[in-house]
């Protein structure tokens, strides 16, 4: 019984991985927005305890009382919150998306939980509307590679971070547009950016991304 039970369970797992293949390669192809089913499978408790905890991504990426945020393509939240404890009493956390419902959604959820230091913006990952050198960190979670021209992105990203400010990209396998960790350099590299600190494994990772040292 627990043999067909297994054999079940490891069917089903790499059922789903086929489709997210399939996905993957269709979005290369001809980009289309990934299906509500698909979002589902993939932000699910299961991933947020065990594959993507946020508390633990929280603590790898540094963020400390007082901080100034933000977090691209905040979703529903779970990972906005998270971080946002860790800033109070001082600190703000700015919820940057390009769809307004998606903000209006997120709103709704901090008032409900009375979270007062998250501040939904809508606003375009390529020219954002935040001074020099003016935030300390900026974090985005299976985000990035869902924008057009990633590498103009980071640029953006370093223009507005602090000299000693950290970016920090987290990325999961069964997301349609997962790229390798090596590709992530790569855009690093070319945005005139260095990886500071790398977690994880080739399943999910998160590279912590900062300016160079100056000479």
């Amino acid at each position: 019984m627990h043999i067909v039970i297994h054999i079940i369970i490891w069917s089903i797992v790499a059922a789903l991985v086929w489709i997210f293949v399939i996905a993957k390669i269709a979005r290369k192809i001809y980009p289309f927005p990934i299906p509500q089913i698909m979002v589902n499978l993939i932000d699910n408790r299961f991933r947020r305890k065990y594959i993507q905890n946020p508390d633990e991504i929280a603590q790898r990426m540094g963020a400390k009382p007082g901080d100034i945020v933000i977090e691209l393509g905040p979703g529903k939240g779970f990972y906005s919150i998270g971080v946002a404890k860790r800033i109070e009493p001082d600190g703000k956390l700015y919820a940057i998306d390009i769809e307004q419902k998606i903000l209006d959604r997120l709103q709704i959820r901090l008032n409900q939980k009375n979270i007062t230091n998250i501040i939904p913006k809508k606003d375009n990952a390529h020219n954002l509307d935040f001074e020099d050198e003016s935030v300390d960190l900026i974090f985005a979670v299976a985000c990035l590679p869902e924008i057009p021209e990633p590498i103009e992105v980071l640029k953006e990203f370093k223009r507005i971070l602090k000299p000693e400010g950290r970016i920090s990209l987290c990325e999961l396998f069964i997301d349609p547009d997962y790229p390798l960790r090596s590709t992530v350099r790569k855009w690093t590299v070319a945005a005139g950016l260095e990886v500071k600190e790398e977690f994880g494994s080739w399943f999910t990772y998160q590279l912590n991304i900062g300016k160079p040292a100056e000479k």
